[in-house]
């Protein structure tokens, strides 16, 4: 059965969709506003959140309706404060709300000589490299052991990132936390993916995974701004033994859309102590 690209992939407006996704997450308690008796709507109105942001109904309407606006950044804020955003929420309101034009990242993407380097120096911690749309450029020794060897075991398609959290099956066996984890990357794929709106790649991503799994069709369509961001995840090794791995991110100065993902025990003594294999 194939799963239609939501709404939220193909509309022209990625600020209105947000705030209309948002509004309907948000119950009158939360914003102070007294749940009238007989209220059967699921979540504030238009007029609700145009009143709590200071704003005309007439103007909340044109923004949320993706009319070629560009929000001041007080009436962003007072939107951001509505909505009970927090900073990471705020952020990518702001991102959303900005247009600016997105560097297109490069078709071609490799792993350097000096990352290579860098990966094999961080071993026995597990350290992989990721591009622009979270295609796995590289990984040290240990990540191919604890996650999976992208490079032998994989097909093109599955050397990414985003694929592995929310369709390889060796992920769900893998982390505790699975579906929140896959949520979390999802949502922070939607961060990457606003920082380049006029690049198709981002969507044929999402549309294999959305096909893939369709649960993911509905994390997508949650629009969560503000994921736990997975600073330290539950891994179960194949021994059955589980261990707590901190996650540190470095981003490439000359190729910002290039990541460094390496991996810090939270436990005594050295990853290279743990046995991986039952």
């Amino acid at each position: 059965m194939t799963t239609d690209v939501p709404l939220s992939v193909r509309t022209p407006s990625p600020l209105g969709e947000f705030l209309r996704n948002r509004r309907k997450q948000l119950a009158p308690e939360e914003v102070g506003i007294k749940r009238v008796k007989g209220r059967r709507r699921v979540g504030l109105s238009r007029t609700e959140v145009a009143e709590l942001a200071n704003i005309s109904v007439a103007y909340y309407d044109l923004i949320e309706r993706g009319r070629d606006l560009r929000p001041s950044k007080s009436v962003i804020d007072g939107l951001a404060r509505a909505l009970k955003l927090d900073a990471d929420g705020r952020s990518h309101l702001h991102a959303l709300s900005s247009g600016a034009p997105s560097r297109r990242p490069q078709p071609h993407e490799e792993l350097t000589e000096e990352l290579e380097e860098l990966l094999d120096s961080l071993d026995p911690n597990p350290a992989y490299v990721v591009g622009a749309r979270w295609d796995v450029l590289g990984a040290n020794h240990t990540a191919c052991r604890l996650f999976t060897d992208w490079e032998s075991k994989r097909t093109k398609r599955e050397r990414n990132l985003l694929w592995f959290y929310c369709c390889d099956p060796a992920a769900r066996s893998l982390f505790v936390d699975w579906e929140q984890e896959a949520a979390d990357q999802l949502a922070l794929f939607r961060e990457a993916y606003a920082r380049h709106p006029d690049d198709p790649s981002f969507k044929r991503v999402l549309d294999e995974i959305f096909k893939a799994n369709p649960a993911t069709v509905e994390w997508w369509e949650r629009h969560d701004s503000d994921p736990r961001r997975g600073r330290t995840k539950r891994i179960r090794l194949d021994t059955g033994q589980v261990i707590q791995l901190r996650q540190l991110v470095l981003q490439v100065l000359d190729e910002p859309d290039i990541r460094v993902i390496s991996y810090f025990a939270d436990v005594d003594g050295d990853l290279d102590d743990i046995e991986f294999d039952a």
